[in-house]
């Protein structure tokens, strides 16, 4: 069956406990019952990334540095933590520590 080739790190990310509620950060995107919290710990995420106080892109575990720094922000704890690809996590950071510029229309 195709559910036993795919390995418990593929499939889950990191759990954060953030008052009453648990965070899963995931392919660099947060998910939480709480919407509230669930769109707070995006925001901050790529703000965080995006202001150049995140660890570099050499950081071996980019979703720890992540879960570790939405704890500190949010007064939770990081729960559990699944080993993840270098190479994902990569891919998946990286389109988020661009700056978006905003270019006038050229019309």
């Amino acid at each position: 069956m195709w559910y036993k080739e795919i390995s418990t790190a593929s499939t889950m990310g990191i759990i954060l406990s953030v008052g009453k509620h648990k965070a899963v950060l995931r392919r660099g995107e947060w998910r939480c019952a709480d919407l509230e919290w669930e769109r707070r710990l995006n925001r901050w995420t790529e703000e965080w990334l995006q202001s150049g106080q995140a660890p570099g892109l050499a950081e071996v575990n980019q979703e720890l540095a992540v879960a570790r720094e939405m704890a500190a922000r949010s007064g939770g704890r990081v729960l559990y933590v699944a080993r993840s690809s270098p190479e994902r996590a990569l891919r998946d950071f990286f389109p988020k520590r661009q700056y978006r510029l905003a270019f006038p229309d050229l019309e």
